[in-house]
């Protein structure tokens, strides 16, 4: 196995060539908080005076902001962990911004490429509804439901859980895993807002596809939760209907294994697993087609060797001594 960093060598041997222009202008900030400060203050202020109150993905944006000004470069345990961590406030920004616009994309939300391309892949029928025909979806929540629906909210978890994991144990590769997920993540945001997508679920419902159920708004159903139910119903409130090309679902376990594919040489096999069951879920549970996770892969792949390349010849650069993303 490859030696892997202590979190100790890690935070005592950062790369020349990442304190170059990035490391002036974290030193330029520390030097000069306080007025930075206050700038920020004053443009926050003003910007609701002339634009009025800010909706909640502006607030996302302005405590991101607001993170990098009073952490950026800080010493102190708090600021470091929050400033660590901004990648985390940085998705959850892009996420609310395209559903703030949902109502809007839905009007010009694509339909039938993705739909056609899954049904020629698969003899004519999209896989959702072989599926859901095979297992009965829609006719009563049964176990493998709510495996389906436990697979589902994974997602929220299993991809955080790690870079937990990576930022207890060594930071960089805690940095460089974020970096990985933020990317590939604020890429799948833009592609929302030029090709927003209809996900098969709403297909069926605008007629474009025969029925499906929506697994996720049965078990929120059958569990007596209706208001979370109503989350998965297609109101735009708290969720996105728009948001199904590429699939984030499919993409960020495959950037976990990629991840860690070099160095967990049990867990790995476990994680492939863990990305096939995903991947069935989505398509099961009628939130994504295939197309939408291929493509979810394909973000993952470029984006991953693009930062690793990038990486390798930083280090080749300076002499370090980590090795990019294993």
């Amino acid at each position: 196995m490859d030696h892997v960093p202590t979190r100790d060598e890690t935070l005592g041997s950062r790369p020349a060539a990442e304190t170059s222009l990035s490391g002036a202008v974290v030193d330029h900030l520390v030097r000069h908080r306080g007025p930075v400060l206050a700038i920020y203050a004053v443009l926050s202020i003003g910007a609701i005076v002339t634009i009025g109150p800010p909706d909640r993905p502006a607030v996302l944006w302005w405590l991101v902001g607001l993170t990098v000004v009073t952490c950026a470069g800080a010493e102190a345990r708090v600021r470091r962990l929050l400033i660590d961590w901004v990648p985390v406030l940085v998705i959850a920004a892009g996420y609310d911004t395209v559903r703030s616009e949902a109502a809007d994309l839905l009007t010009r939300a694509i339909v039938h490429p993705q739909l056609r391309f899954d049904e020629f892949l698969f003899g004519g029928t999209a896989p959702t509804v072989t599926l859901q025909r095979w297992l009965h979806a829609g006719m009563g929540v049964h176990w493998w439901d709510y495996l389906a629906w436990l697979g589902y909210l994974s997602h929220f978890v299993v991809t955080l859980a790690f870079a937990a994991f990576f930022y207890f144990v060594n930071r960089e590769r805690f940095r460089r895993f974020a970096m990985l997920v933020v990317t590939v993540s604020v890429a799948g945001f833009v592609t929302y807002f030029i090709i927003p997508a209809v996900p098969p679920w709403l297909a069926s419902r605008q007629g474009a596809l025969p029925h499906t159920t929506r697994v996720e708004y049965e078990v929120w159903s059958h569990l007596g939760l209706p208001a979370i139910a109503k989350i998965f119903n297609g109101g735009t409130q708290l969720a996105n209907p728009v948001a199904a090309l590429p699939s984030l679902h499919a993409a960020w376990p495959l950037m976990v294994l990629l991840f860690i594919w070099p160095t967990a040489r049990r867990g790995r096999w476990v994680f492939l697993g863990y990305l096939v069951f995903m991947t069935a879920v989505l398509v099961y549970g009628a939130e994504h087609y295939v197309s939408d996770i291929l493509l979810g892969w394909a973000y993952v792949l470029i984006v991953f060797w693009a930062w690793n390349h990038y990486w390798a010849r930083r280090d080749r650069a300076s002499g370090g001594t980590l090795v990019a993303a294993s």
